[in-house]
């Protein structure tokens, strides 16, 4: 078994994306992911002079190795963006999520991207009256709000979506679709150095200081005068090159293995449609169908970083059986582990901390929602958009976080486990 990503395995990296550090640019983006690419896109199309730098290698966070499921709405859920700050903000919201689709999309059409898009929709599942109901009520309210084309599918249909037994019940979402996280980031990657940007590596932000005519930032590999700055480390954020940003976001672990090729007569037993799937609990599994015909998912015992590589395989693979017990004789091929951002509303945000633009936060959600909000922030910093939804809402840490020791990780997720074994 592997320890990588098995997109990166399957799609190595292009050489050749990466150049010298500059001494001075129009923005400096830190963090080359989706996010931190996507805007480097838009703002290097017109015409500004764009620097993009990443502690690690190019595109070698989350953006390279997560489940590439792509699909509307927020962690939190519009619905409780909703009740909380009103149908106007939950409205753009919403929008935004949606656009998050198409881009993704407008991406995968570009010179040298193809990310295998999948358009198999994306699934919800659950078991039971209870998970039935809830499913009910939720598209209910999405369908009065927005409109939607969502449906649930109960128990005499379920076999059209998933096999085996354990699943009974699902929410389906069309316009959800999978993608090659890989393919989709480094032929972004590719995008971004052919339009005039320079990439360059192994460069960690250190540290800012406010001058007149921008921000002089100290890296490993030197200083960089920028007119403007955008932090988009998302899941890797550090106290480096701001403590402020890091009290903002919580670093959270995911784990994901696949099997080798199952071969597509059994790919299709355990997903028919090949749809993008996923149970409705707090510490929930996705699961998909690779191109290859794998059968990947993905989740994680409790919400740390860094938790060890083969006790989450041997987690992740008891679920795995669990779900489909017809899987038993195929080997786990590869097995890694990735950040993701959670805020503490659950809400991707934009702002500005410490004289720098930041973006991120998107729980999970990242594929789409992080290549649109890396899109709005460069449209902001041009003038051609106005502010985006995720800039207009309040975006706060908490008194007993300072960036550094996510003590509260633990007990959360001893609750997270206890609610979703109780069914709450």
């Amino acid at each position: 078994m592997k320890h990588l990503p098995f997109w990166v395995d399957d799609f190595p990296r292009p050489t050749g994306l990466t150049g010298d550090l500059p001494g001075e640019c129009d923005v400096l983006v830190v963090g080359s992911g989706l996010t931190g690419l996507s805007a480097a896109l838009r703002l290097a199309e017109a015409g500004r002079g764009v620097t993009v730098i990443d502690a690690g290698e190019i595109a070698g966070g989350a953006s390279s190795m997560n489940g590439g499921m792509v699909s509307p709405d927020i962690k939190a859920g519009v619905d409780t963006v909703y009740a909380v700050y009103g149908p106007r903000i939950a409205h753009e919201m919403w929008q935004a999520s949606v656009r998050s689709i198409e881009i993704v999309a407008e991406i995968d059409r570009r010179q040298g991207v193809d990310a295998l898009i999948h358009r198999g929709g994306m699934a919800a599942l659950g078991r039971g009256g209870k998970d039935l109901r809830r499913f009910d009520r939720i598209v209910a309210w999405y369908r009065e709000k927005f409109g939607v084309d969502w449906e649930v599918i109960d128990a005499r249909d379920i076999g059209s979506l998933v096999g085996g037994d354990y699943f009974n019940v699902a929410l389906f979402e069309p316009e959800g679709y999978g993608v090659h996280p890989a393919r989709l980031v480094f032929g972004l990657a590719a995008e971004v150095k052919r339009v005039g940007a320079i990439l360059v590596d192994k460069c960690a932000a250190r540290s800012m200081e406010s001058t007149p005519s921008g921000l002089l930032v100290e890296t490993d590999k030197g200083r960089v005068k920028a007119g403007e700055v955008i932090l988009a480390t998302n899941g890797y954020t550090t106290r480096e090159p701001s403590r402020e940003l890091a009290r903002l976001i919580v670093p959270v672990g995911s784990y994901i293995i696949v099997t080798e090729p199952v071969g597509e007569e059994m790919a299709s037993r355990v997903f028919p449609r090949g749809s993008m799937s996923y149970t409705k609990k707090r510490l929930l599994h996705y699961m998909r169908r690779t191109p290859d015909d794998r059968i990947l998912i993905g989740g994680r015992r409790n919400l740390h970083t860094g938790l060890d590589l083969d006790e989450s395989a041997t987690d992740l693979r008891r679920a795995l059986l669990t779900y489909f017990p017809e899987l038993e004789s195929y080997e786990i091929t590869h097995a890694w582990g990735g950040n993701l951002a959670v805020p503490f509303d659950l809400i991707p945000h934009i702002g500005r901390i410490d004289g720098a633009w930041y973006a991120l936060g998107y729980a999970g959600h990242g594929v789409g929602l992080a290549t649109q909000v890396g899109h709005d922030l460069a449209g902001m910093i041009l003038g051609e958009d106005p502010p985006s939804v995720f800039s207009t809402i309040p975006h706060d840490g908490r008194f007993y976080y300072n960036g550094a020791n996510p003590w509260f990780l633990t007990p959360a997720s001893i609750l997270y486990r206890t609610l979703d074994r109780i069914g709450r």
